[in-house]
């Protein structure tokens, strides 16, 4: 009896409940799942600096035959938007973020340098009734200052 406890008490602490998936993290794969519809390839998620300071993130990273795509996906609850709306959160300082991880994911990856680069905004609207998926929105060339 006392083996079969320490076997069910050490698997109960090594199995980890998973939490549930936030909004932003179902945003993102629906955003990534539109893309695919529209013929894009998803190369890369959740792209940032791993060298040093942290300095942007690329929420996914799509292509298709000449382009590569940098996305930045904005999920928010019709009705509850407490951090404003989500084109909004894309200001100047996030849009400076965002064009130094593209610059790193460039020079990282030379085989993307051909590529004409683009940065996209998607928007997800969720219902605040029951969560369901109200919008997906893409604003293509959201970001254009590459100087």
């Amino acid at each position: 009896i006392i083996k079969h406890l320490k076997f069910l008490m050490l698997h109960f602490f090594k199995s980890k409940p998973k939490k549930p998936k936030t909004l932003g993290q179902i945003g993102e794969e629906l955003a990534q799942e539109e893309y695919k519809k529209r013929g894009y390839k998803v190369i890369a998620a959740n792209f940032f600096n791993k060298k040093g300071k942290r300095l942007g993130e690329i929420d996914f990273i799509a292509k298709d035959k000449n382009r590569i795509i940098f996305v930045e996906v904005k999920a928010r609850t019709v009705g509850a938007e407490i951090y404003g709306k989500g084109v909004d959160s894309v200001d100047r300082f996030k849009q400076l973020r965002i064009l130094k991880a593209v610059k790193i994911f460039l020079l990282e990856n030379q085989r993307y340098q051909l590529f004409v680069p683009q940065i996209d905004v998607c928007l997800i609207e969720f219902s605040g009734v029951d969560k369901s998926v109200q919008s997906v929105k893409i604003i293509p060339n959201a970001v254009e200052d590459w100087g």
